[in-house]
């Protein structure tokens, strides 16, 4: 009677487990109009990332750009006060740091108004130009 027992309740238990309905494949096959879709979202994504990085760059520059302006006047007041060689000495700085603060501010235009896309070739010049402001800033501050 108990081999009864236990053979009916492993045959309900087995026939229960087996009522439930059969997931449906799985299918692994990729169809262009798949490709397509994963594309443009890769495309979308790439074209979000590079705009919001130059934007993050130019806010960079801008600010870069505002403090070194700010810093300049305070260097003109210092230097106003210099006499004879020291004072053309320090002239000829401060219009050497004038010309690659222009410089940078005409690299900063452009990449203002370039398209996302070609922004990235403008990155090396105009990091390159505000490098050279950099370090005529440097220069013309410890010098003085």
């Amino acid at each position: 009677m108990q081999r009864i027992f236990i053979l009916s309740t492993a045959v309900i238990a087995f026939a229960s487990g087996c009522d439930q309905p059969a997931s449906a494949p799985l299918s692994d096959d990729v169809t262009s109009d798949d490709v397509r879709r994963d594309a443009g979202k890769a495309v979308d994504t790439a074209a979000e990332f590079a705009k919001q990085t130059k934007d993050e760059y130019q806010s960079k520059l801008d600010s870069r750009l505002a403090e070194l302006d700010e810093e300049i006047v305070m260097l003109r007041e210092r230097g106003s006060q210099l006499k004879d060689d020291a004072k053309v000495r320090w002239d000829e700085k401060l219009a050497e740091l004038e010309i690659k603060r222009e410089a940078a501010r005409a690299k900063l235009a452009e990449v203002k108004a370039s398209s996302t896309e070609a922004w990235k070739d403008l990155q090396k010049g105009a990091q390159s130009a505000w490098d050279e402001l950099d370090k005529a800033f440097r220069d013309a501050s410890s010098e003085f």
